[in-house]
């Protein structure tokens, strides 16, 4: 890091703000993107990368929006199955429904991605494991993926942010929802129900369900259950309170290793709430609070797997209690956010110091979008205060320009970080040493983008990116046999990305998508192993709009593993996917039902970095969904 160029950040990006702020009776009016809005199933409007609604066209991020249609349309139970097919993100596949993947964004580490859900952190304490595979996606609204660091707007997330929009409720009548069934392979089976009203002035939500597997792989069984709801209340026209609670439970088989005769479980028990008040001061003037709290058990396990007995594990504890507010002022020209975050959480396990550790920490930010033109810019900054890795500050600018009503342009920079888990810092067990020195992983990351309608009945995104790391965290091994991490590393990781989606012509769109990450050590140059260096994603939708919707989907990765993994990346793996529409009932046509099915791995491909994780064989399931 060098402190000259972060001296000059910090200087500049004040008087950025200043500058914006004498800009109002300059300012015209925005580009109408109509061509643009095409291209998204209901509006262009995101609140990831400022944590306040703007137009897609006004953001200088690498962004990619799935809709709850996009998930529909491949059957996905969890999170981890929609990601799969992510350009830029890679899914590290080891099983099948309820299994705990690794995902990968532009080649960072798993523990560098941010997963929340409304805005609410989800990794926990212990190593920041995002758990996509652990998400079901009944009661998701869309998904917000930010791809590069958002440390100015969320704190740490060095290598991006996936942010889980739920549904809200239905408040266009008292009562309604869908159930839905569906059956396969080894006893593979996903229940589902939501309901959705607005009863005595209160808005409802309200989903559950249950998803069971005998393991499509050798020791990979799941059982698992969860529940969400969120409910609305409007006291007065400028004021809305919103709670929200969520429970999730399962039983995990996560896989064996006969070379070494052991295997592998894993069981959790997640719950968390928030509660919301946003307030209108008026009419360019918002404020809002949230409270949040999230309560984490998970038992990890390891097996003998020639009799089934337990070798030991750990068990983790882990309690979550924060805060936020969020200051919103939009005068003309201007998308003002200033807000503060504070979370205190507490780590109870044999794997730490003295058995429990915490780690308390607060920050405040602001960061403001400037509209001149066809011009936007986007300068944030965040300080970050943590009671266990020290303090970082996180400075970046965005700027866009629409030359045309069709084209969007991008350019981004920032300076990103990830804050080491409890058990890096304070691991203390027969095989591992604690190190409290540790300092921040941090990043400077830049990106080029341009999106754009000027091919007639296409969509065109592309990206050119570039990470910049130090101090990242790596294992040492000590004289005594024992390990400890230290802050050892620096990597480059960059390349590009390119998504093509066409217009439906008789009711079929294609849609591609590549990426390439070279990972490479900035001391020696030697290439970074298991990283996703060359994706490729292909789909075909047909959907009449009335009854019949059909998907295929192919994703291939060439995983760049060591010759003694026995990875293989041979053949790209091809899924299908067919909905139709038997029944519709009243006379609003809010009541039908439907029957899905869905092949996967069609030509059983194998796709995996590593044995014996592999990715499963091809198997097949179906069910229905009745919407009333």
């Amino acid at each position: 890091m060098h402190k000259s160029r972060l001296m000059t950040t910090f200087f500049l990006l004040p008087a950025f703000f200043l500058f914006g702020l004498s800009l109002p009776v300059f300012a015209q009016p925005e580009r109408e993107m109509t061509t643009l809005k095409m291209f998204y199933d209901e509006d262009d409007i995101v609140v990831t990368p400022t944590r306040y609604p703007k137009s897609i066209s006004r953001v200088a991020e690498n962004v990619t929006v799935i809709t709850a249609d996009d998930i529909k349309a491949i059957n996905a139970h969890s999170l981890a199955d929609v990601l799969y097919y992510v350009p830029g993100v890679s899914v590290q596949v080891s099983g099948g429904p309820g299994s705990a993947p690794n995902v990968f964004m532009q080649g960072s580490n798993t523990r560098h991605i941010l997963l929340l859900i409304d805005g609410v952190p989800q990794n926990n304490l212990a190593d920041i494991y995002p758990d996509v595979g652990a998400v079901p996606v009944q009661a998701i609204e869309r998904i917000e993926i930010i791809k590069g660091p958002a440390s100015s707007t969320w704190g740490s997330s060095l290598g991006g942010v996936i942010n889980v929009i739920t549904k809200s409720p239905d408040e266009t009548r008292k009562f309604g929802g869908v159930v839905s069934s569906s059956i396969g392979e080894r006893n593979t089976g996903d229940y589902r129900g939501e309901v959705s009203g607005k009863v005595a002035g209160v808005g409802y939500y309200l989903s559950g369900g249950g998803l069971l597997s005998d393991g499509l792989l050798p020791h990979n069984g799941f059982h698992g259950g969860n529940l969400y709801t969120k409910l609305k209340y409007s006291p007065t026209d400028r004021a809305d309170l919103t709670f929200a609670l969520g429970y999730n439970r399962g039983a995990r088989e996560i896989g064996e290793v006969p070379l070494f005769g052991v295997s592998f479980d894993d069981d959790y028990q997640y719950i968390f709430t928030t509660l919301g008040l946003a307030y209108t001061i008026a009419n360019d003037l918002s404020l809002e609070f949230t409270l949040r709290s999230s309560w984490r058990d998970n038992e990890q396990r390891q097996n003998d797997l020639l009799t089934g007995l337990s070798l030991g594990g750990i068990d983790y504890s882990e309690q979550n209690f924060g805060a936020g507010a969020k200051l919103v002022w939009t005068p003309r020209g201007h998308e003002v956010v200033l807000g503060t975050d504070f979370d205190s959480g507490h780590l109870e396990s044999t794997a730490v110091t003295d058995g429990k550790q915490r780690l308390e920490k607060w920050a405040i930010f602001l960061n403001d979008t400037v509209s001149l033109g066809d011009f936007s810019l986007t300068p944030g900054l965040r300080y970050d205060h943590t009671s266990t890795n020290g303090d970082f500050w996180s400075p970046s600018m965005g700027v866009t320009f629409a030359p045309w009503e069709s084209t969007v342009l991008r350019a981004f920079v920032a300076r990103g970080f990830s804050t080491p888990p409890l058990f890096f810092t304070f691991g203390d067990g027969f095989y591992s040493m604690s190190n409290p020195n540790l300092k921040m992983e941090s990043v400077w990351s830049y990106s080029l983008g341009m999106e754009t309608t000027l091919l007639r009945y296409a969509w065109l995104k592309t990206t050119l990116f570039r990470h910049d790391i130090s101090d990242l965290v790596g294992g040492l091994q000590l004289a005594d046999g024992r390990f400890t991490y230290v802050n050892q590393g620096k990597q480059r990781r960059q390349g590009v990305e390119v998504e093509v989606k066409t217009m439906p012509v008789f009711n079929t769109s294609l849609t591609i998508g590549y990426a390439f990450v070279d990972a490479t050590d900035r001391e020696t140059g030697a290439i970074i192993p298991l990283v996703a260096r060359n994706t490729y994603d292909v789909g075909i939708l047909y959907d009449d709009r009335k009854s019949f919707r059909a998907s295929l989907k192919g994703h291939y990765t060439q995983w760049n593993g060591e010759v003694a993994d026995n990875g293989k990346s041979t053949a790209m793996i091809w899924d299908f996917s067919v909905t139709k529409k038997l029944l519709t009932f009243n006379v609003d046509r809010q009541s039908s039902v439907e029957t899905f099915f869905s092949a996967h791995n069609l030509f059983n491909g194998a796709q995996y970095p590593a044995f014996p994780f592999r990715n499963p064989r091809r198997w097949f399931e179906g069910g229905v969904r009745i919407f009333f």
